[in-house]
């Protein structure tokens, strides 16, 4: 089992039982999130080191913060790191957890600051701003949702293709196909 893989499997028993905001079983949004990073003009750019880095934080961005709960297997970032992932993608996981202590400024200056983490970043809010997601949303809820992000986005910078990718990350299709096949594609 390569380390792509190795993170859908934590993922997948870290939510299990967690449902998002739709009511939809969370472990798809994670799904998304890797899928929209794979689209990232900037992603194909990287080596092939820190792309297994970023499609691992990808997966994995939520377990640390979310694991544990309604009965999932609990995570911390020493248990990620015992399972032989790259101490830079656990850096990136860590990075990405929110901590109630952090302010959000402060939260999304530190992303900013690490290309590999920022790029992970706007692929997770690529996703949580998703048309088909968004309207399927209370009013208010959905308004709260912009706001944040808005505000996220207003400290991580964009440059053009940043912009014209996210754009249509957002309307990507938010049904998401097995990924454990495109894992083992990746293999071979």
């Amino acid at each position: 089992m390569n380390r792509v893989q190795l993170a859908i499997e934590i993922a997948r028993r870290a939510h299990k039982g967690q449902v998002d905001k739709l009511g939809v079983d969370y472990i798809s949004h994670p799904l998304r999130v890797r899928r929209n990073l794979l689209s990232h003009p900037n992603f194909k750019t990287l080596d092939d080191a820190s792309r297994e880095d970023c499609e691992v934080a990808a997966i994995m961005h939520d377990v640390i913060e979310d694991s544990g709960k309604n009965g999932s297997e609990k995570f911390t970032a020493g248990d990620l790191l015992s399972h032989r992932f790259s101490p830079r993608s656990i850096e990136l996981v860590q990075l990405l957890t929110r901590d109630d202590s952090v302010p959000d400024e402060i939260y999304y200056e530190r992303i900013q600051a690490n290309p590999l983490a920022r790029l992970v970043k706007l692929a997770d809010i690529a996703d949580n701003r998703n048309h088909k997601r968004v309207s399927g949303l209370e009013a208010k809820k959905a308004e709260e949702l912009r706001a944040k992000y808005d505000h996220a986005l207003a400290v991580i910078e964009m440059d053009e293709d940043d912009a014209f990718w996210l754009r249509a990350a957002m309307d990507y299709d938010i049904e998401i196909e097995d990924v454990e096949d495109d894992a083992n594609e990746d293999e071979g």
